[in-house]
């Protein structure tokens, strides 16, 4: 190539370099790097990728219509930037450039599930073309998590590691109860939370609500919160077996998983509960699903659906959705949902400055020594104390 002849640009967004990244550090193992057409074929046809499961192919296949008009001309040898809102993020030297069936595309990548309500940003965002080649990108906050995983095996001396991806939007008491049972099993335990900004709580709200109850309520000291860039490829059917194969990369010897998640695909065989974790293959990972846990109002406490003798009439469920309306609402939703902490963070997020327009109220119905000098959360936490008042 003339070293004079600037090179062409291939402009991607933060999703698609979050798994340029995971791929460059080993995150999605055995896959190593993006696919040619040969290895596309063998995904799509089988599901596997060197024996293990791996549901849609990886291909670099960004759209707009500068992209569109540089995949065109580009020649096989070719070296080109990769970046992300016009900052250099990696280069890449060009092997392969052939026409993609967005059609076909889409379908693996929800796993066939085009109702999903992420269907239509990820189609949207899919070129006419995709590229292979290899390439190489800043890998820096991957290697950092990564380092300090194994720092903490080592301090550990743990062999059982078990990894829990978890939203947390909100985080509530079912939650908790899965973070305490898996901690039971295992000598560590790892939270992947998803770094994603677009869902109901910020990701520093999130991060902020989970690390509050590590500290104060589970043993800390063997948990590690590590973030999780949220990306197309984790989206619709497809989520749980790349979630799982994310956690063995990362050192994990147990992924845990709830039957009541959609991304299982849960279905009936004769009397058996199946999911689409029953025919994954080469991923060597104690994989635990866990039956859906309810409030039941007779025993008076968070319990199993396998082991509790109610009825359904007496059950309440733990959804996070409804929750977040309560708080929508202005309304804490009861301790036995939620961590009061938890609710007095999300809502003086949701209502900034609340508690200075209700000054008169917090005199009249609060207790005092001096001056109030609180935080917008302290006042919805002292507020709950009187819930507790008989």
């Amino acid at each position: 190539m003339d070293l004079s002849e600037k090179k062409k640009q291939i402009h991607i967004d933060q999703e698609a370099l979050s798994i340029l990244e995971m791929v460059a550090e080993g995150i999605l193992l055995p896959v190593e790097g993006l696919m040619n057409q040969e290895q596309i074929k063998e995904v799509n046809e089988s599901g596997l990728f060197k024996g293990c499961s791996f549901p849609a192919p990886l291909i670099l296949s960004p759209n707009g219509k500068r992209n569109q008009e540089v995949m065109k001309e580009l020649k096989i040898g070719q070296e080109v930037d990769i970046c992300v809102q016009k900052n250099k993020v990696g280069e890449m030297t060009i092997r392969e450039v052939f026409p993609l069936n967005k059609d076909e595309r889409i379908k693996k990548i929800m796993g066939g599930d085009l109702g999903h309500p992420d269907t239509a940003r990820i189609y949207q965002r899919l070129g006419n073309y995709g590229v292979y080649g290899e390439y190489k990108v800043n890998t820096h906050k991957i290697k950092e998590n990564k380092q300090l995983i194994k720092n903490k095996i080592k301090e550990l001396k743990a062999k059982k590691i078990c990894g829990v991806m978890l939203n947390a939007n909100p985080i509530h008491m079912v939650h908790e109860k899965i973070l305490q049972e898996s901690l039971m099993r295992n000598d560590m335990l790892i939270i992947f939370l998803p770094h994603h900004n677009n869902w109901l709580l910020p990701y520093s709200l999130r991060l902020r609500s989970v690390q509050h109850v590590v500290d104060n309520f589970l043993p800390s000291h063997k948990i590690l919160i590590i973030p999780l860039d949220y990306t197309y490829l984790l989206a619709g059917q497809n989520r749980m077996i790349l979630n799982a194969l994310i956690c063995k990369n990362y050192g994990c010897t147990e992924f845990v998983a709830s039957l009541g998640s959609s991304d299982l695909s849960t279905f009936y065989e004769g009397n058996q509960i199946c999911t689409i974790m029953d025919n994954i293959q080469g991923i060597k990972l104690d994989i635990k699903l866990l039956s859906e846990y309810i409030y039941c109002d007779i025993c008076n406490t968070i319990k199993n659906t396998k082991i509790c003798p109610h009825g359904t009439h007496h059950h309440i469920a733990y959804n996070s959705k409804n929750f977040f309306e309560l708080l929508k609402m202005g309304v804490m939703p009861p301790e036995v949902f939620m961590r009061k902490e938890v609710s007095a963070m999300i809502l003086a997020h949701l209502f900034p400055n609340q508690p200075k327009k209700l000054n008169k109220l917090y005199y009249d119905l609060i207790s005092q020594n001096g001056l109030i000098q609180e935080s917008d959360e302290r006042f919805y936490e002292r507020l709950s104390y009187l819930y507790h008042v008989k």
